[in-house]
């Protein structure tokens, strides 16, 4: 009984009047950025299904628990969409809320983007007052309280900034401020906050033999009126086990993460906080969070063929297209023979001629290609890396997935003259340092088959 005399005091004491911090201060936010951002929404390819439960102050009955289900997709041409559905429980009050998401990224540059994104929903609120143990029944705040359920409109706003391995989010969550009143608002009301949540992360990749990536993460958030709140994380991971983590809460706890890959694209997290400070002495429980995340894939299930079928099938069409280009180089240079061996008839004998032409360069072209994007739009002309041509488009979304990455701007053009598909990793309107450092880069570290293409076509 105490106990929830206590939770309730606590409860009054927050809504009468007083402002403070309503976003839960999630461990494992990294691992599902849409809890509090809506422009991380379709981030990533595929469809991202999470689930986080937090549960904390357990001294003080069932004490304070959130859970947040989050479900996003990719859409064409940088589109995004989702759901994100929270609630929480302390004590006699509860809260549910849902929302759509929609967000858009815009490209700016090869390994930058700029998201864009809003959420809209509904928040219900709920008072059970026949589970409130109180010395006085005749207290105002129930005598004035007539109902014990509420429900008003929210909005959250958020960017969100991408450049390599570096991640900047920030989101104004309740952006309306809205305000539950039960009876009298003189005596009891409850209001969203309108509150700020920023998140900087980094992505160090460490070995890529190994996939060990470093991971630093800060997690700011600042309600007006009220102190601020910061934590932060640095999490080690290995891409086909696992992770494990430190935090640090300001003032509040210390904590530690650890993670598991159960399956390919199935994580499962696990967070631990333990209070320190003047809040340890009212809390001697640990705080506990877990996470269940799955992506699935876009286009299906991966293909049951092996990955050196995929490596033949981009080798055989190379050779053709090889063999092509080599026979329009014979051609040609047996035209520039019959010219030398002409020449060379009118020259002394004593002159010697060891020059010839190089063979081995790196630069491809066909006048009779026409590239097209996927969606049926010409491609521009310039100089394009490619990482393989397929007769199918399967084979692409292979090499796509592997090279992304690296090559965050990587995509499949289409060309009519063979219908085969290229993945492109890198294009410029100038030949130059640039052009030759991504050519040089795919070679050595990802795809031994690059090439460079030349298009050129008039319109």
């Amino acid at each position: 009984m105490i106990k929830r005399i206590l939770l309730f005091t606590i409860f009054v004491s927050l809504t009468i009047g007083s402002k403070a911090q309503q976003q839960v201060s999630y461990n494992q936010y990294n691992f599902i950025p849409t809890a509090y951002n809506p422009a991380f929404v379709g981030a990533h390819d595929g469809v991202d299904v999470a689930i986080l439960r937090n549960q904390k102050w357990q001294n003080y009955g069932e004490g304070y628990i959130a859970n947040n289900l989050s479900v996003s997709s990719a859409l064409f041409n940088n589109h995004g969409i989702g759901i994100n559905l929270y609630s929480d429980f302390v004590g006699i009050t509860s809260k549910l809320r849902a929302q759509a998401q929609y967000a858009y990224r815009l490209q700016l540059g090869e390994k930058a983007h700029l998201g864009i994104g809003v959420g809209l929903g509904i928040v219900d609120n709920r008072i059970d007052f026949s589970n409130a143990v109180v010395n006085d029944p005749n207290d105002p705040v129930l005598a004035n309280t007539m109902q014990d359920r509420e429900t008003m409109f929210d909005v959250t706003a958020g960017l969100q900034f991408t450049w390599a391995g570096l991640r900047i989010g920030v989101a104004a969550p309740q952006v309306l401020g809205s305000q539950l009143i039960y009876g009298d608002q003189s005596s009891s009301f409850y209001t969203l906050e309108r509150e700020f949540v920023s998140t900087v992360g980094y992505s160090w990749l460490v070995s890529e033999n190994l996939g060990f990536v470093i991971n630093p993460e800060v997690l700011l958030l600042y309600t007006p009126g009220a102190p601020f709140n910061y934590n932060g994380a640095l999490i080690f991971e290995f891409e086909k086990f696992g992770w494990i983590g430190a935090t640090y809460k300001a003032d509040y706890a210390v904590g530690a993460n650890v993670g598991i890959n159960v399956i390919k694209n199935l994580k499962l997290g696990f967070a631990y906080d333990f209070q320190i400070g003047e809040l340890a002495t009212f809390n001697s429980r640990p705080n506990m969070e877990i996470l269940l995340k799955y992506n699935f894939k876009s286009g299906g299930p991966e293909p049951d063929y092996s990955p050196y079928e995929a490596r033949i099938d981009s080798l055989n069409k190379v050779i053709v297209m090889n063999d092509e280009i080599a026979n329009k180089k014979i051609s040609g240079l047996n035209d520039s023979i019959v010219v030398l061996n002409d020449s060379l008839a009118k020259w002394p004998k004593e002159v010697v001629v060891d020059e010839t032409p190089d063979l081995n360069s790196d630069l491809r072209t066909n006048s009779d290609d026409h590239f097209t994007e996927l969606s049926g739009a010409d491609t521009d002309n310039g100089y394009y890396v490619i990482a393989g041509a397929f007769a199918e488009k399967k084979n692409a979304d292979a090499v796509i997935r592997k090279v992304k990455p690296k090559f965050p701007s990587a995509r499949i053009i289409k060309n009519k003259r063979n219908e085969l598909y290229y993945v492109m990793l890198y294009f410029s309107e100038e030949k130059g340092e640039g052009l030759a450092y991504q050519s040089y880069k795919a070679k050595t570290g990802l795809v031994e088959e690059t090439w460079i293409l030349y298009y050129n076509r008039q319109r």
